[in-house]
């Protein structure tokens, strides 16, 4: 083994240290020491099963909000259905007048909100 190490920095720049001055010994040493390794790993363990917990809470947090939209999405189907059911009795009791009178409004106030805009 020679006195000069090549190491890389956090910048990623290659440096060379002397193996023999006084810091670099007991960086290696730190670096090498199973009981700090095993910390290191323990910790990192330890963060992991916290993010797997929290990423599982969010998870049945958003299933919950899911259901819930669901839920009112059905609900909110089952009043447009019925709607549209009170739409069709309409029409079959009273023929086109009230859709004529409906189509007539809505093409009225498109035209107006066109104007309306344009003029601004």
């Amino acid at each position: 083994m020679s006195a000069f190490h090549r190491q890389r920095n956090p910048t990623g720049v290659r440096e060379e240290y002397n193996a023999y001055s006084p810091g670099a010994g007991v960086q290696q040493q730190e670096e090498d020491d199973p009981n700090n390794k095993d910390t290191r790993l323990k910790s990192r363990i330890s963060m992991l099963k916290e993010v797997s917990i929290s990423i599982g809470d969010e998870i049945r947090e958003q299933n919950r909000f899911l259901s819930t939209m669901g839920e009112d999405m059905e609900g909110m189907g089952n009043r447009l259905g019925a709607t549209i059911k009170h739409f069709h009795e309409m029409w079959a009791r009273q023929g086109c007048g009230p859709f004529f009178y409906l189509t007539l409004f809505a093409i009225g106030v498109t035209v107006f909100l066109y104007i309306y805009l344009k003029a601004r």
